[in-house]
């Protein structure tokens, strides 16, 4: 009898890890899909649907400032809790030899320079991308967003003289067919200002900005080491000032004029920034303890679930052709990340140890 339990009882503690392992991907990926749905559906609210006094709420600067503000505020909080443990580490340690850990001993000239590059580029992106909002449906952003890896692969070749394996560019021409098919085959129906050029061309003004910001964070990660946290943290530390003037700059202060007539348009604006803010902590955490494979599957997921909410709950007109473009895109997205993966895993085991 004692035998039996001896031998039971790694199993039973093998099962309970397994279990609470997948316990914690599922509540991941709910986290970052509830997050990311919110904030489609806040975004577009906002900017489509007349809101206040038959007006809508169109200030995507504004929009991209608050992101920028609560990004700030929650990496902020995050490297301090890192120094926090850092410190707890230092009173611990026996080996007082050793010096002190600092969250931004990784810091040079070289890293802030480029940081202040990729910020910038980065606030670009995001005001371009809630612009586009304005007139282009959350289905027709989603599906050309979804092509980021062409800007970046260009980019990459162009600025950093990068070379990529075959299949991503095999990805980067199905993904450009399902994009143009997904716009060509758009049906004659349509909501008032829906897909028009200037709409599309924010859309891709967009992708042209995560072409330059993509890889100088790869130039940046390449020189150094650098926490994810810390990424997030320049990223936004420099790209928060910037928000704030184009706010200033191009839209004044009526958003806040609006915002203290209507008080209650702040839990809106304060759910989409919190989402926005959380939603990106968590996908940081899906890749630190997952790796790409499982992140690139809850954020391809959630990029389905927002589009067809939106399709749905907004009455987005689709054709059949758009349907099939937009299942083409995703799919792409999830056999470029499988055989990454297979491929990675592969030159890995022909390595061998010691390698």
């Amino acid at each position: 009898m004692n035998i039996t339990v001896e031998e039971d009882k790694p199993k039973a503690d093998v099962r309970l890890a397994m279990l609470k392992e997948a316990g914690l991907a599922f509540l991941l990926f709910g986290l970052v899909c509830t997050c990311y749905i919110i904030y489609s559906y806040i975004q577009e609210m906002l900017m489509r649907i007349p809101v206040l006094d038959n007006k809508k709420f169109d200030y995507p600067v504004f929009l991209a400032f608050t992101c920028f503000a609560t990004n700030l505020v929650t990496t902020s909080v995050l490297m301090g809790a890192m120094q926090i443990k850092f410190n707890i580490d230092y009173k611990k340690s026996e080996d007082k030899q050793q010096p002190r850990r600092n969250v931004f001993e990784q810091m040079d000239w070289k890293i802030g320079m480029l940081g202040g590059l990729a910020a910038t580029s980065n606030v670009c992106s995001m005001v371009s991308s809630l612009t586009a909002i304005k007139y282009v449906g959350v289905p027709t952003q989603i599906v050309i967003k979804s092509a980021k890896m062409i800007p970046i692969l260009i980019g990459g070749f162009i600025i950093f003289k990068k070379r990529y394996p075959v299949y991503d560019y095999v990805a980067v021409i199905l993904i450009t067919l399902c994009i143009f098919a997904f716009n060509f085959f758009k049906p004659s129906a349509k909501m008032d200002g829906e897909d028009t050029p200037w709409g599309l061309f924010m859309c891709f003004f967009s992708l042209f900005w995560d072409g330059i910001t993509g890889p100088i964070e790869d130039k940046m990660l390449s020189l150094k080491d650098l926490h994810p946290y810390l990424l997030l943290f320049i990223l936004n530390f420099f790209g928060f000032p910037l928000a704030t003037v184009s706010a200033l700059v191009f839209e004044g202060f009526e958003p806040f004029q609006i915002l203290g007539k209507h008080p209650e348009l702040w839990l809106y604006i304060l759910l989409l920034s919190v989402t926005a803010s959380v939603g990106q902590v968590f996908i940081v955490i899906c890749l630190k303890l997952y790796g790409s494979l499982y992140t690139t599957l809850i954020t391809t997921i959630r990029k389905i679930a927002s589009s067809l909410i939106s399709i749905f709950t907004f009455k987005h007109p689709m054709s059949v052709m758009q349907w099939i473009s937009m299942s083409g895109t995703f799919a792409t997205l999830l056999a470029r990340q499988f055989i990454k993966y297979k491929m990675s895993t592969r030159n890995k085991k022909n390595a061998g140890p010691g390698h």
